[in-house]
């Protein structure tokens, strides 16, 4: 493995390395400390979330403790055997008076009312004017049972003994008492009540704080997070930290006081839940980033040394071998310093050599001209910058007024360009031109007034004739200084963008254009249909549609390229949907070829689309006549099918063929130059003739076998088309 020396390289290449490692350094910090402070961001909002989440699960989950002591208590009121011992009229301790079995039945009560509440670490039941208690773990003198939670006797007027409100309750802290240190569990009091919705006894609930801890716990489930909750009057109910709840005078002030946590009020209960983290916690979890992140950049500073040594030795070698080159054996041999001086020499004897220098700037004079003029118009670089290069070239603009022209044409050559520019220049005006692309070329006029600068395009116009009839100029508006170049340059080039309607002019101003309104007119919608109407053979709408189109998209004298391209793809797509609807063959050649820079670019698509419509009309009527001459014999054939058919009429031909009787009527008088029952009594008619005089069939059989429901109707119609009677018919064909 080779090692990195860095002291025995030469003092060029140190340089170079220690400017790029500084420059890698640099940026790997600043993105380092872009991407630290933006998780710095998202680690205090997520953080702050979860607070303010945690703080409404406390508050909710004191809303729903409440919730459940009072479905307790309204369970409770319902025990039948609490009822009973509240009627019973003994009212001392003599348990003799006292049916003990009742009594077990109703500690048996609470017992199951305990079960059911995991968050109850005790239940007592004191019945109003009585001097006991009922509960859970056995029956007690209401003064030992007072006593023990309060240090002091029941009094008559004491609020824990008396019937309390709907919907009232009151609580009383753990170790509210200090002398005593009771109670030990925190304690509600409600009022129990019977199925008359009448008091008669308040229900004592000491809460579990163990179970209640590990209810929240799970609800939160976050263990680095801090909770506290505390009762309306700001005493401390129960809290993650111990601590905190033997000496809980101070810690709501604190809370509130401290941003790291969140607090919330229970809509119902009215007790305030805070949650956070600690200093200490935050701290450590700042630190542990901190650290992350230190190590993230040593991490990055010593990949930047490896990193930094390879791009130098890339870039490094050809100077070396430069150096080597240019140098003597003795030189080479003498040090390994050589580099810097090579160089210098090297910079040194091209200045040094002014005639070489003055005809490489004659050579590159027409590229530089002509890249520092685009960097102008196209004001890619500031213009402070931009005219002192061009002065020092030897192009400046005297006057105050500019113009730019934009050709479009086949010939766009540094040449054509050149002498078109010196075919405009006169005293009194200016002319640069900029070779932008291979058919696209730029003019900048300068001139003292707007008159010239115009006059000046006019002479442009002229030349563009002359020389190249098919090129398109676009002119921008006169602009009064330098900082309207950019302005007026894009509206040449945009100018472009649409075509003059007289095939004579190949100038468009961009003053016309504004003035025309053409540049707020939309997309026509009249073409949407175009495919349809050609698929369909709806030929007199599609040249409807196209007309309507044309004339829509010119403006005085104007017409957008985007606009006539998009009918030629519509034309392309209408084509293309005619050749599988209607089975036609269309030469889309023509339509490819065409484009909107060619000369009388508007008639031409017109004619083409003309050309379209022609065929496609064409091949309509011929299909038509086709259906027409097929349907006339269809109808013919089934007249003489159905000709002895007794229930012949025109409405069953209309259902037949899916036409009115009118319509049917119409055709067999076009076909047969007779109506319908002119028709068909006349063929009818002459199968009766046929019949008469080759068969021995009675006239009555004659007339039913022609389609005759009656011989009357048959004998008078053969006498009214044959002259005779149908007896003398036979007669005579029988003396023939």
């Amino acid at each position: 493995m080779k090692v990195f020396r860095f002291f025995r390289h030469s003092h060029t290449y140190r340089r170079m390395f220690l400017h790029t490692y500084v420059q890698y350094a640099a940026a790997s910090l600043l993105v380092l400390l872009a991407a630290g402070l933006f998780l710095f961001y998202q680690d205090s909002h997520t953080v702050r979330n979860n607070t303010l989440q945690a703080a409404a699960n406390l508050a909710y989950y004191a809303d729903d403790r409440l919730s459940a002591c009072q479905k307790l208590s309204a369970s409770v009121g319902q025990s039948g055997r609490l009822l009973n011992l509240y009627s019973n009229s003994a009212t001392d301790l003599d348990f003799s008076l006292l049916d003990s079995t009742m009594l077990f039945a109703a500690q048996h009560d609470l017992v199951s009312a305990k079960a059911l509440n995991r968050f109850v670490a005790t239940l007592g039941v004191y019945l109003y004017n009585k001097q006991y208690v009922v509960s859970d773990y056995g029956t007690l003198t209401l003064e030992s049972f007072y006593q023990s939670i309060f240090n002091m006797s029941p009094g008559v007027f004491s609020e824990y003994l008396r019937p309390l409100g709907y919907g009232s309750f009151l609580f009383v802290p753990r170790e509210a008492v200090e002398e005593t240190r009771t109670p030990q569990h925190p304690l509600v009091v409600l009022s129990v009540i019977d199925s008359n919705s009448t008091r008669y006894g308040n229900l004592f609930i000491f809460l579990d704080e163990k179970q209640m801890q590990e209810d929240i716990e799970q609800l939160l489930n976050n263990d680095d997070m801090e909770y506290y909750l505390f009762d309306g009057e700001g005493q401390l109910i129960i809290s993650s930290n111990s601590t905190e709840s033997e000496t809980s005078a101070p810690v709501l002030p604190r809370l509130e006081a401290n941003d790291n946590y969140q607090s919330s009020t229970g809509k119902h209960s009215g007790w305030k839940g805070f949650a956070g983290y600690s200093e200490v916690y935050l701290e450590q979890r700042l630190h542990s980033r901190l650290r992350i992140l230190a190590g993230i950049c040593l991490f990055l500073l010593l990949l930047g040394l490896p990193l930094t040594h390879t791009i130098c030795r890339k870039n490094y070698a050809p100077i070396r071998e430069l150096a080597h080159i240019v140098s003597s054996p003795e030189e080479n041999a003498s040090g390994r310093d050589i580099e810097y001086e090579a160089l210098k020499s090297i910079i040194t004897s091209i200045f040094q050599d002014k005639s070489l220098l003055e005809e490489q700037l004659l050579i590159y004079r027409p590229l530089l001209v002509n890249s520092m003029l685009l960097e102008l118009l196209e004001g890619t670089q500031p213009k402070a910058e931009v005219l002192p290069g061009l002065k020092k070239l030897g192009i400046e603009f005297p006057f105050s007024s500019h113009v730019c022209c934009c050709v479009l044409t086949a010939c766009a050559t540094q040449d054509f360009l050149m002498n078109l520019a010196l075919a405009v220049r006169t005293e009194n005006t200016g002319c640069l031109y900029v070779a932008f692309r291979k058919h696209f070329g730029i003019f900048l006029i300068n001139g003292p007034s707007r008159e010239v600068c115009e006059n000046a395009c006019g002479r442009l116009l002229e030349l563009l004739a002359e020389v190249n009839p098919d090129a398109l100029l676009g002119i921008g508006d006169v602009a009064d200084s330098l900082e309207q170049l950019g302005s007026t340059c894009q509206q040449s080039r945009s100018a472009l963008e649409y075509l003059p309607l007289d095939s004579l002019s190949r100038g468009v101003f961009w003053s016309q254009i504004r003035q025309s309104g053409i540049l707020d007119l939309t997309l026509p919608a009249c073409l949407v249909s175009l495919p349809v109407s050609f698929g369909t053979g709806q030929y007199t709408e599609a040249r409807n549609s196209l007309s309507q189109y044309f004339q829509a998209v010119c403006r005085c004298g104007l017409v957008k390229k985007e606009h006539l391209l998009y009918a030629k793809e519509q034309l392309l797509a209408a084509m293309a949907r005619a050749e599988i609807g209607q089975n036609l063959h269309f030469n889309p050649a023509p339509l490819n070829a065409w484009t909107p820079e060619q000369p009388c670019a508007l008639e031409s698509l017109r004619e083409l689309a003309a050309l379209a419509c022609d065929k496609l009309e064409q091949a309509t009527q011929e299909s038509r006549e086709q259906q027409l001459q097929n349907s006339a014999q269809n109808l013919i054939d089934y007249l003489q099918l159905h000709l002895h058919d007794e229930d012949l009429s025109l409405s069953k031909l209309s259902d037949a063929f899916q036409l009115s009787e009118s319509s049917i009527s119409r055709r067999i008088k076009q076909i047969t130059d007779y109506n319908f029952l002119d028709y068909v009594n006349r063929k009818r008619i002459e199968y009766a003739c046929g019949l008469l005089s080759e068969t021995d069939m009675s006239v009555n059989d004659i007339s039913k076998a022609a389609g005759y429901e009656n011989d009357i109707t048959f004998r008078r119609l053969f006498k009214k088309y044959m002259g005779i009677t149908p007896g003398d018919y036979r007669r005579q064909e029988g003396k023939a």
